[in-house]
Parts: structure tokens; C-alpha cells; sequence
């Protein structure tokens, strides 16, 4: 992070103060950002594997249709011959009978075309989701792995405003040595401090309430 620009008529203290407070103007505004970065919608990918699902299922469903049609068409009885016919002995056209079943033979294959595709649909769907939650979770992992790193960030920026206003002395090493000084005492805490009378290599506490 930039240093900000200050006066020469200064004072160490401001110069401290000013540079903490920038810091954590600056840390505060990546957490902002990051809190309001949107959840990534629907990808081009899953909605176009979606459609092409629903195309798929709509057509199984209009050739499933056709093909019942067709399988009634063929068990409806045969016509009932006349009286002209049963006597002359004559035979029920053929024709009728080879063109129903060419016509089942026809919607079964188009039957089993349409399962298989619509099969297919409902895999690829099913890929495509999976890899769409993979790559969500390791957006949202990336997202809280961000937002830890500046809020830890802050903790220590707030750790060394604390050990500024608890002894002023301080702010004479300098602002960099300062905000290093409370990541320093910070990340300690975080590791291993479970006493709340602890004091770092300086004697400061640990634990500032």
C-alpha cells in the first residue's frame, strides 16, 4: 500500500495517525469491495445445456405420441367386408395393413433416437452442473479466502492505532515501524495467545480490550 503524502510541518504523531487511518481507509474499501462482489450468475454454458435438455424432452415427448398413435392405428379391428366380398371371397387389401406397420417401424426408430438424445441431454446437463458447482465453490473459496486476508489485515492496522493511543511514545518509530509492529503483535495473538496478560519482546499487552 502507497504511504500518504504529508506535511513537512507534521508532527510524528499525525504522520502516524494520518498513515494508519490510510491504511485502514484502504483495507476497509477491499472488504466493501469484496462483500459486494455478486454471487456469478448463470453461465452461457448451463443455460444453453438447459435448453438444448428441454428441446430434447419436447421432442421424446411428440415422437412418444406418434408412436402410440401408430401402435392404435395398427390394433384398431380391420374393416367389416361386405356381403359382395364374403361371398366372391374376396381378401382385405394388404396395402393398409404393410403401410400401418411401416409406419410403427418408423415411429419406433424415431422413438428410441429420441430417448437416446434426450439420454444424452440429461448427462450433459448433469456435467455441465457439476463443473459449474466445482468452479462456484472455488469462486466462493477465493471470495472468503480474500475477505479473511483483509480483515485480518485490519485487525492488525487496528492493533497498532491501539498501541499508538495506549502509549504515544510509540508513534516516534515511525509509521511503517508502527503498522509493522501491530501486524507483528497481531499475527502472535492469532497464533498462540490465549492469555489476556500477555506482553510482546517490547513489554506492550497482547490484549488491548
Amino acid at each position: 500500500m502507497a504511504l500518504s503524502k504529508t506535511g513537512v510541518g507534521q508532527s510524528q504523531m499525525d504522520r502516524t495517525r494520518q498513515h494508519l487511518s490510510a491504511l485502514e481507509t484502504q483495507v476497509r474499501a477491499r472488504i466493501a469491495a469484496t462483500e459486494a462482489r455478486p454471487v456469478q450468475a448463470v453461465s452461457n454454458r448451463l443455460h444453453a445445456a438447459r435448453l438444448y435438455q428441454d428441446a430434447t424432452h419436447t421432442r421424446h415427448a411428440e415422437v412418444l405420441r406418434r408412436y402410440r398413435a401408430a401402435q392404435e392405428r395398427l390394433a384398431a379391428p380391420e374393416p367389416r367386408r361386405s356381403l359382395t366380398d364374403r361371398l366372391l371371397g374376396r381378401q382385405p387389401a394388404v396395402t393398409v395393413m404393410e403401410t400401418l406397420e411401416h409406419e410403427v417401424a418408423a415411429a419406433r426408430a424415431d422413438l428410441i433416437a429420441a430417448e437416446k438424445a434426450a439420454a444424452g441431454a440429461d448427462g450433459n446437463l448433469a456435467r455441465v452442473e457439476k463443473v459449474e458447482a466445482a468452479e462456484r465453490t472455488q469462486h466462493m473459496g477465493q471470495m472468503e479466502t480474500e475477505r479473511r486476508a483483509a480483515l485480518e489485515m485490519l485487525a492488525e492496522i487496528i492493533t497498532a492505532q491501539r498501541m499508538v493511543h495506549a502509549f504515544p511514545a510509540f508513534a516516534y518509530a515511525g509509521p511503517p515501524f508502527v503498522a509493522w509492529s501491530g501486524g507483528k503483535v497481531e499475527r502472535k495473538r492469532r497464533r498462540s495467545s490465549r492469555n489476556p496478560w500477555a506482553t510482546n519482546i517490547w513489554g506492550i499487552p497482547l490484549d488491548f480490550g
